[in-house]
């Protein structure tokens, strides 16, 4: 297996830095503003922004301009002062939008009295599309800008379509929003976030956010969700009454057709998270065309009012791990002690984990490379069945609806195996668009709604979707996240439904955390571990992964300066494997 760059410690770190500068905004994006946003009701207030300065010279002019086109608001007007009144007037900025590490100018084409030339080269780290969908993506850009003098001022003649932005001034314009949708194949009451790009300080957040949800969600969850807020709805700020002093915010929804006493509670489930996982202050007065969607939520819904689709709930710590002695053992606060029952007879098993309803056990037990390995299925109090074998195995992994398992065997063959009847039933998938990724599949892992499936192929992390008709992988939808890792991912969980936890073949940076989009690619804490790391696993705050020397917990929730990780009570020195739901 490859490895990642030897300078990705550092490059992770910048991460880090850029994250604590932007509040938590991503690493890495680039292509069209979100334009959808910006057909919203306008922001009443605009950020500072660089203006030419008389007498500038040509490349500070430039490198101004960069800044000013990280501002979106009103066809990027900011930026348009800084060209020519005909290249003001014919500059196409939505035809993409690039976000770049730094951008490197050079003036190669000259520079004379009237006229100047410049070469901007840069690294490019993402796309964002329109609708503030960020993507993943690397290369190199390399663009000519050309200047004129106008009324004896420099001034931009000639540019390419599109935009450019430095990754440092993204941060400070933009941050990510989560969108919510209603997870598919029978989930009830399960939301998908699908995180979004917005101006940081938009005044009409609220507002632009819901018009954003009528888009509907992006291409590759469109056929693992659904939405109950159609495309024919808008929104528009609610004026009310002179000295109307409520707290919260009223959304008067036009277009909306008569919905379901269920189908309500859905539409007020999406807009309410969505707002609220923004900072978006309520109460949530819904109305349509004037009056209230509910006339039960008259003076407005709360999250408490839709708990039940809570994207986030809290979760349990580890209860269990999976010894090489003792096989299954139960956590407690005195320590560690045998399960007791069948599993508790196993030996050799690796890879467990827990179904959802915390009633099932997956396990692998073998060695990679080392004969024949063996995934054995079977009620955690009960005794397990052996479902699969192969020379390799990737897995086990639960769905969260149906509480099948998933693995894939012999980087071949994706097995789906009910558990619900008597006997297991194996059935098999369609493999082609995870095998189109590459050769090898070293991990696989569903998320909590079961509409997205992360794997691990050739060293690297890739994120897709599953079909709301069939369950199975989605073709085209899978695309890779955590480029910043190169080659060296080796297993892979679900912290929550928008993160993940990647563990990696190197001592360096050994785990990292990446948002669903690809936006952030963070290391973990290096204190404390011993990389390569062979399991991870996450619950709630907490991270688990298995290290050089022993099993060990991450308390993602602690003080900085207290973020290290720690042996697990009853497990020193004591080889086990983490055993949580996923």
């Amino acid at each position: 297996m490859s490895r990642a760059p030897a300078a990705l410690t550092q490059v992770l770190a910048l991460f880090a830095v850029a994250l604590l500068g932007a509040a938590g905004c991503a690493t890495l994006p680039s292509s069209t503003p979100p334009q959808v946003v910006d057909t919203f009701a306008p922001s009443e207030a605009a950020p500072t922004v660089p203006t030419p300065i008389p007498d500038q010279e040509p490349d500070l002019l430039v490198r101004d301009f960069l800044k000013a086109a990280a501002i979106a608001d009103q066809r990027h007007a900011a930026a348009r002062q800084f060209l020519t009144t005909d290249a003001a007037e014919t500059w196409d900025a939505s035809a993409e939008t690039t976000i770049v590490l730094r951008a490197d100018l050079s003036a190669e084409g000259g520079r004379g009295a009237d006229r100047a030339e410049y070469t901007l080269r840069a690294e490019k780290v993402g796309t964002l599309d329109p609708g503030g969908i960020f993507r993943e993506e690397g290369g190199q850009l390399e663009e000519t800008i050309e200047l004129t003098r106008q009324d004896g001022q420099w001034r931009i003649d000639s540019l390419p379509p599109g935009v450019v932005i430095e990754r440092a001034e993204f941060f400070s314009t933009y941050a990510p929003r989560d969108l919510f949708f209603l997870a598919g194949g029978g989930a009830g009451d399960e939301l998908v976030p699908d995180p979004r790009w917005t101006a940081a300080d938009r005044t009409d957040l609220g507002y632009s956010l819901v018009n954003l949800l009528a888009t509907g969600p992006r291409p590759a969850l469109t056929d693992a969700v659904s939405s109950r807020v159609p495309a024919s709805v808008s929104v528009r700020p609610n004026t009310g009454e002179d000295g109307d002093e409520r707290p919260g915010i009223t959304i008067d929804f036009t277009g909306l057709p008569v919905l379901s006493s269920q189908a309500t509670t859905e539409f007020a489930a999406q807009v309410v998270w969505t707002l609220a996982r923004s900072d978006v202050a309520g109460p949530y007065r819904l109305e349509r065309d004037g009056a209230p969607l509910d006339e039960r939520f008259r003076d407005g819904w709360t999250t408490e009012d839709v708990r039940a689709f809570d994207p986030y709930p809290s979760v349990e710590p580890m209860r269990h791990a999976l010894t090489a002695a003792d096989g299954l053992v139960s956590l407690e606060d005195g320590g560690a002690r045998p399960a007791g029952g069948e599993w508790s007879e196993v030996r050799g098993g690796h890879a467990a984990v827990m179904s959802h309803s915390g009633r099932q056990l997956a396990v692998v037990t073998g060695e990679e490379g080392q004969g024949e390995r063996r995934l054995l299925v079977g009620p955690i109090d009960g005794a397990p069945d052996e479902v699969a074998s192969g020379a390799a195995m990737a897995g086990p992994t639960f769905h969260p609806v149906d509480g099948a398992v998933w693995a894939m065997v012999d980087n071949s063959r994706l097995l789906r195996i009910a558990t619900r009847g008597e006997d297991p039933s194996v059935e098999e998938l369609d493999a082609g668009p995870i095998l189109a990724l590459g050769s090898r599949v070293s991990a696989l892992r569903i998320d909590q709604s079961g509409s997205q499936l992360a794997v691990i192929v050739d060293g690297k992390v890739f994120v897709g979707s599953l079909s709301a008709e069939t369950g199975a992988p989605q073709p085209g939808s899978f695309r890779q996240i955590g480029r910043a890792l190169g080659e060296s991912a080796s297993v892979v969980a679900w912290r929550d439904r928008s993160t993940l936890v990647v563990g990696r073949d190197t001592t360096d940076a050994p785990v990292a955390s990446i948002s669903v989009d690809g936006a952030n690619t963070v290391p973990l804490s290096q204190r404390n571990i011993a990389g390569p790391v062979t399991a991870v696993a996450a619950a709630g705050r907490e991270v688990y992964v298995v290290d050089q020397r022993s099993l060990l917990r991450l308390d993602t929730g602690a003080e900085t300066n207290d973020r290290y990780w720690r042996e697990i009570n009853g497990l020193a020195a004591i080889r086990a494997d983490p055993v949580v739901a996923g």
